[in-house]
């Protein structure tokens, strides 16, 4: 890897502030967040994200490869809030077509099992990149649609993420995903910037990631902090 890239790596990390929020779009796909890598032939996952209060998200899924090309998911949502005053649940269904090597182009529904709780399409392209044998690059673009991630009065919510990744042989990854969203229309009432520090280390066909949540610009967005840790394992 060039120590340039290393560098870059570093200041990044050192320039981490203490505050939190993930714009709902983040979770609105059928795996436990952003991630290239092709599916086993089968695998399942749980996880969970809490803000260090009362609100804690659970998220449980299934997905598989159908062949080299074609992968297909679900991941159920379950939200409390006021230690289990209030639960909302959304199930999002997925799929996932491989054009090449690193690239996909990425289709999910996003429905919620609340009343209250509407529903969404996301479509997301995403690409990796290896710069090195021990460093990578993924980049992916979404955009939403529906009430359930732009709101009442939006059309469509963008996200733009990078996560520049360190790799230790096979087992242990060190990655930094910089995230940012916003709505057409209303991009200076909720657009949001987060950085998003993950370790994960592999265990056979065990994959288990801890990662912080610190969002930066626009405060009154993101006046949280969050940990969250999700294990994934091939059956």
């Amino acid at each position: 890897m060039k120590i340039s890239h290393f560098i870059i790596f570093v200041l990044i990390s050192l320039c981490i502030q203490n505050a939190f929020a993930l714009d709902r779009i983040w979770n609105m796909r059928y795996t436990l967040g952003p991630d290239a890598r092709p599916s086993p032939k089968f695998a399942a996952g749980v996880g969970l994200r809490s803000d260090f209060g009362d609100n804690v998200l659970f998220p449980v899924n299934i997905m598989g490869a159908l062949n080299k090309e074609w992968e297909l998911g679900a991941k159920v949502d379950m939200y409390t809030y006021n230690k289990l005053d209030n639960m909302e649940a959304s199930i999002d269904l997925g799929g996932r077509y491989r054009i090449g090597a690193g690239r996909f182009i990425e289709l999910d529904g996003y429905f919620g099992l609340n009343r209250n709780n509407e529903s969404a399409l996301v479509i997301t392209y995403g690409k990796d990149v290896y710069i090195a044998s021990n460093f990578s690059n993924f980049y992916e673009a979404r955009a939403g649609f529906l009430e359930g991630v732009t709101g009442e009065d939006g059309y469509v919510k963008f996200e733009l993420g990078t996560i520049p990744t360190l790799h230790f042989g096979h087992s242990v990854l060190c990655m930094i995903e910089i995230t940012s969203s916003g709505s057409a229309g209303h991009l200076k009432d909720d657009f949001m910037v987060d950085i998003i520090p993950k370790l994960e280390v592999a265990f056979g066909g065990t994959r288990v990631r801890l990662e912080f949540d610190i969002g930066i610009m626009q405060e009154e967005n993101n006046d949280q902090k969050s940990i969250g840790l999700y294990v994934q394992t091939a059956l």
